[in-house]
This record gives C-alpha cells, structure tokens and sequence, in this order.
C-alpha cells in the first residue's frame, strides 16, 4: 500500500531515520488516508525519546508542552507537527489515564495501547503499512472494534465507549459484537470521565452524518449512568430511533440539531433531560438554544403574518428565528408556511419596515421636547412601535408626533 505523505511529514520522518531512529504517521490520519479522505492533521510516533528528538531538530522551534507524555512538537514553517516517542501505558487507576507511562523502542507496544483497529496503524515509505491487529480489514468490513480486549480498553478510558459510537457514526462502521457487548457491560464507567470530553464525542456524533447513532447512548443506558436520562421503556426508544434521522436534514449546525433532538425528545415523552443544560455548552450556545426551543414551543409556523414576526424579530435576534423557521420546517414538513415566511421577511427588510425602537424615526429626546420625562418616555415610545408594526407607513416623524400629540 502506497500513500502519498506531506513533503514536510516526509522530511521530519526521514531526518528521523538519518539518526538510526524509526519513524512513521500513526492513528488516526493513517485510517483516514486508507479511507480516501485527506488526513486534517499528521501524528507521527517515534523510537527516539523525546530529548532526542530535540536535539535531531535543534534548527527548529520544539515546543515542550506534552514532553511529560513523550510529545515534542516541531515547528517548521510555522505548520506544527507533534512527534511522539513510543510508550508503554501503566495500570489505569481511575479508568481516565494511566498511573505512568513508560517509553519503549518496540513499535507494537505502543500500537497495541491505542482504542480500536482502525486506529491502530502505523505508515512509512520504507516499510509500508505496519497492520498488526487487522486494522485494515475492519475497514474493509466497516467494522469498528477495539485492539485486544474491549473490557480492557474500555476500563482503561471510559470515552472509549463513546468513541466507538462517534466513529460508527462518522464512518457509517457497525459497533462489532463483542465491542458492544462491552459498552452495555460497562456503561456505569462513564460516570468517571469529565463532562467535557463527554460534551465533544456527543458533539461529534450528532454532526455527523449519521446522527441517529445518538441512540445508542440510549440503548446502552451511557445517558443513565450521567442523569441525563432515566428511560426504560425501549418501545418510546425505538420510536426515537425512526425519527432522529431526521437530524441529517438539518445544516451540521450545533444548536439547531441540539434543539431538534430535544423536541422530538419531549414530544415522545422520553424521561430525558435537556443535553444543552446537561452537558457542558458555552453560555451562548445554551442562550440560542433556550430561545428557539421556546419558539418551537409557543409559536405554531401556520399561524404567523407579517405583524407577529416583526414583534418576535423586536424581541430576538433575526438569524435564530430564521433557525427556529428550518427546523419546523423540517419537522412539520410544512415547506409552504417556510417559503411564506421567509418572503414576509424578505419584504419586512426590502421596505425597511421597523420593528425595533431604536428605527423609529423619533427618539427620546423628540419625545422629552413635547414635556414627557422620565417612565413616560419609554412607554410612549413602546406605545409608537406598536402602531407602526401594525402600520408601516406610521413611521415618518411628522406623523410620530401628529400621533404623541393625540395621547
């Protein structure tokens, strides 16, 4: 097997050999390149320690940060290559990360610690694809299992479960039997991994391209294990299952496939909680996602004319009602009401009709000219919005002022 390699990954890997030291690309570009896919990044692993490598590359900028683990990582051209010694891993105390981790100068060692098959790949040009636990063949079978034991993989890092079900769904892969067995078998250990990590694997899974694999979260009873979810009725999970495909019709936009699961999560009634409010989600990505699931749950998309959109548009951000409009779109099948909706809000912008205080065309200090102060002011201008939502053409300013004088 031949793959083509980066001039600089090719460069950093024969300068490694010129000092009697193995080299090669490894994990998960590896995987990728077999795929046919363009590898994002390029993770190389070596015999040399990292305090060798420092010195093959003394030319360079070598950045320390994850030396303790056997990572230097070489700057050359301002592109950043990390540069991994071989390592043994001790015992994993806290199923999270080992106790120690030990270098080695034999490639297999350090292959047989990684997660699953696919991942487990080394390539050079000199010695071709090095496939010691079938990688290869798993990905002819689309078959995503762990190297060695999946009791042992998975009681040494607990995501790893998870992960198996992120690759199954970036890859479109079936969880092997015995892999899966395992996840249902250990599912409790996840209640050890930091939100975080949780956050970026569920993430993963449900901007892929096969999101309807969230459901094995479910099926596994992971969700349980992290409160997140309490059902036990597997009837309303296959509901679920038929209906969570629909998530692949929406852009892979993280807040609008988050609120189109929670809603068809509540609409079958599933004990579940919120993932937005569970996992660990910034400040504006729970923000968004609160207002839209409101909008879903308040507004019924058959019903609105061009008076209710200017007042939801004086109330939230123009772009998040345009998500809420997709995603009823999608769910209701409704492609009629969208396409009206979304010419009212081309018409509300081509006529630069106003839906917000600060386009009024008087403001405060117009008002404070006509002997109104303080409280007064507001309510009046509040008062003249109002009008001129329902009557566009109200607002010239001669015409706010013939209206203030009517009071």
């Amino acid at each position: 097997m031949k793959m083509d390699l980066p001039p600089k990954v090719k460069y950093i890997i024969d300068k490694i050999y010129e000092n009697n030291y193995e080299a090669y690309i490894v994990g998960g570009c590896v995987r990728d390149a077999i795929l046919g896919f363009e590898p994002n990044d390029y993770d190389i692993t070596t015999s040399a320690t990292p305090k060798v490598i420092k010195e093959i590359f003394r030319d360079f900028k070598c950045i320390d940060i994850g030396i303790e683990h056997g990572t230097v990582s070489v700057v050359i051209d301002d592109d950043i290559y990390e540069i991994t010694t071989y390592r043994i891993e001790g015992e994993y105390k806290d199923h999270r990360r080992p106790e120690n981790v030990d270098f080695t100068s034999k490639l297999e060692e350090d292959l047989k610690r990684r997660d699953f098959t696919i991942n487990a790949m080394a390539y050079n040009e000199k010695e071709g694809l090095i496939d010691l636990f079938g990688g290869n063949i798993d990905i002819e079978n689309k078959i995503i299992k762990t190297v060695g034991n999946p009791y042992n993989r998975f009681n040494e890092d607990g995501l790893r479960m998870i992960r198996a079900i992120r690759f199954s769904s970036k890859l479109n892969f079936k969880i092997e039997d015995n892999t899966l067995l395992a996840i249902y078998d250990n599912a409790q250990i996840i209640k050890n991994i930091s939100l975080e990590r949780i956050t970026d694997e569920f993430n993963k899974i449900i901007l892929s391209n096969k999101p309807e694999n969230v459901i094995y979260l479910f099926k596994t009873k992971l969700l349980n294990y992290l409160n997140i979810s309490s059902e036990e009725d597997e009837n309303k999970i296959a509901e679920l299952y038929k209906k969570i495909s629909i998530l692949n019709k929406f852009d892979k936009v993280l807040v609008k496939r988050l609120v189109a699961l929670d809603y068809l999560i509540k609409e079958l009634n599933i004990n579940c909680n919120s993932f937005c409010k569970e996992l660990v989600y910034s400040k504006k990505i729970i923000k968004n996602h609160n207002i839209i699931l409101i909008l879903m749950k308040e507004i019924n998309i058959k019903e609105l004319n061009k008076v209710k959109v200017k007042k939801i548009l004086n109330r939230i951000d123009k772009s998040l009602f345009e998500e809420y409009l997709d995603i009823s779109r999608v769910i209701y099948e409704d492609e009629k009401n969208f396409a009206k909706i979304i010419y009212i809000l081309k018409e509300i912008e081509e006529n630069n009709e106003c839906y917000t205080v600060k386009n009024l065309k008087v403001n405060g200090k117009d008002i404070m000219a006509l002997g109104y102060e303080n409280k007064a002011v507001g309510e009046i201008l509040n008062y003249l919005l109002k009008e001129v939502i329902i009557k566009p053409g109200l607002n010239e300013k001669s015409l706010l002022i013939e209206k203030i004088q009517e009071i």
